[in-house]
């Protein structure tokens, strides 16, 4: 009788394991991935699903801990590594990821590097070694990028009989936006509501809003002639020129860029590649008129001086990173590695940073829609719009110019302050000198209060 007792547990344990053999490898490593909304249309099983194909001995355990990366699941992700869970990997944006760096929540990846013989920078590009370096070391695999463009109705484009150049100044971009501006159309919608475009020329230009002297003192820069004749070009395009409606304007009507765009309302916008996202509901589920009727196209951003010429703008967005509780640092470094340069289609990551990036694949998500009764649009955008609207031909700004990430918080602090104190300029209730000035002490105060 005991013995026959003894069987069946054994024969239930071996059951039971059998069950967990999927999540279990054949070598014992089970990578923890930690994440939030990696659920959502299955991209964490699609994902998983592809790299057990390569890589059958090494399991992947996936751990949803909400839809959302916010404030509360960042407190429940540090409570588990404070805690000492195992967490192999796992994504957050770029601010978020670097925080964690510096307050000694991150492995440094280098050995990994090494040890798999990547070229890290030929991966990733001169942006990514300047924004997940610190102190000499790697610490996260960058996943994701933002850029800004502008998007364009080819057909009025091509009845005006101009063509963008491949690549335009502030003045040329005006030129054009005057020859489109109709009584019924505005040449372009300029978003003044989205602070960080105000500037985003500039900084294409070598702004950057905090700078270090040689004393290494850290001064604001709101004083640059380069930041200036941006943010007053910005107000002149409404202002002078007329092509694009006012601040004032655009929050009294309640104006939608992307509507006006869509609508035929707007010639030109300077969006990010989220527009065709946003375009796609518009089409299909809300008004759901259908496609649009002109052909979209998208161009680069316009530079403020010649050394911005022939430079990309384009940030990290997010990145995984290997937390100090890792078991297999090494295998979680192959697996972030693989999710950002090899399942772009998978994981709906429109703009991958991986330089050798399949593209196509890439901006499937932009091309195929389903709507809200389940029908699927596809071919919504042309192939190369789709691409254009997240290309960066030329090296990123914050690698060419050269980005210290050790300056990161206080250039948080001066965007936040621009973006309380920015309308007094676009509104005209200070001139140019006046508010400069202003934003040189208020920026100088912020610095020392941090310090």
């Amino acid at each position: 009788m005991k013995a026959t007792r003894i069987g069946s547990l054994v024969l239930a344990l071996l059951l039971a394991l059998s069950l967990m053999a999927p999540a279990m490898a054949e070598s014992g490593v089970t990578l923890t991935w930690v994440g939030a909304g990696w659920l959502q249309n299955d991209k964490a099983e699609k994902i998983i699903a592809k790299w057990n194909e390569l890589h059958p001995d090494i399991a992947v355990n996936y751990i949803d801990m909400g839809t959302v990366v916010d404030t509360a699941y960042l407190v429940n992700l540090d409570t588990m590594i404070s805690g000492g869970e195992v967490v192999d990997v796992t994504y957050l944006t770029y601010g978020d990821v670097y925080s964690r760096v510096i307050n000694g929540g991150a492995l440094p990846l280098d050995e990994y590097i090494a040890a798999a013989g990547d070229d890290y920078e030929a991966m990733y590009g001169t942006l990514s070694t300047a924004m997940l370096e610190y102190e000499g070391q790697i610490y996260g695999v960058p996943y994701a990028g933002n850029t800004f463009k502008v998007f364009y109705n080819k057909d009025m484009f091509e009845e005006a009989g101009i063509e963008i150049p491949e690549t335009w100044s502030l003045d040329e971009l005006t030129e054009i936006a005057q020859k489109l501006t109709t009584p019924d159309t505005y040449g372009i919608v300029f978003p003044y509501t989205w602070v960080d475009i105000c500037y985003a020329p500039a900084m294409v230009s070598g702004w950057q809003p905090v700078i270090q002297d040689e004393e290494g003192n850290i001064l604001p820069n709101f004083d640059d002639e380069v930041f200036k004749t941006c943010l007053q070009w910005a107000k002149d395009l409404a202002d002078v020129y007329n092509v694009s409606p006012s601040i004032a304007v655009m929050e009294a009507e309640s104006l939608n860029r992307r509507q006006a765009l869509a609508n035929g309302d707007a010639a030109m916008i300077i969006d990010g590649p989220y527009t065709l996202v946003w375009l796609q509901n518009y089409m299909f589920n809300d008004p759901g008129d259908g496609p649009l009727p002109f052909t979209l196209g998208a161009a680069d951003m316009p530079y403020v001086t010649e050394e911005g010429k022939e430079v990309s703008f384009n940030t990290i967005a997010g990145a995984f990173y290997v937390p100090k509780t890792a078991k297999y640092p090494a295998e979680a470094y192959e697996f972030a590695k693989f999710v950002c340069n090899e399942c772009c289609e998978e994981s709906a990551n429109y703009m991958p940073i991986y330089r050798d990036a399949d593209m196509e694949a890439a901006t499937t998500s932009f091309m195929e829609y389903t709507d809200n009764n389940g029908t699927l649009h596809t071919d919504i955008f042309e192939l190369e719009t789709a691409i254009d609207a997240v290309a960066t031909p030329y090296e990123a700004h914050i690698g060419y110019w050269g980005y210290d990430p050790a300056l990161s918080s206080y250039t948080s602090l001066m965007t936040t302050l621009f973006t309380e104190q920015y309308k007094l300029f676009l509104n005209g209730e200070m001139d140019m000198e006046d508010w400069v000035a202003m934003m040189q002490d208020l920026g100088a105060a912020e610095i020392a209060a941090a310090n």
